[in-house]
């Protein structure tokens, strides 16, 4: 493991854990009523979440396209869109 990426584990497995649970643990969340716009955004912050996972617990493929796509640059990024998407939605915004 490359020197200065070890700090971004323990962020990526917090968040991944805390959204996976709110979102298994309390799946009304979101309301009964999904608006598509939040329903089109789901997969793009479960996606962003099971990247989060995989670089939390310390996973490194060997595959270079892998290792990108699981890193946490890209984790968050997914997780930061399909949150924002998440909210907009559900603030009235489709």
């Amino acid at each position: 493991m490359p020197a200065g990426r070890s700090w971004t584990r323990a962020p990526s497995l917090a968040a991944g854990l805390a959204i996976s649970a709110v979102l298994m643990l309390y799946p009304y969340a979101l309301g009964t009523d999904i608006p598509p716009l939040t329903h089109a955004a789901l997969p793009i912050l479960l996606l962003g979440v099971s990247g989060a996972l995989v670089h939390g617990i310390g996973y490194r493929p060997d595959n270079r396209a892998l290792r990108v796509l699981f890193g946490p640059l890209v984790s968050w990024l997914l997780m930061g869109i399909g949150g924002g998407l998440v909210v907009l939605a559900q603030a009235g915004g489709s």
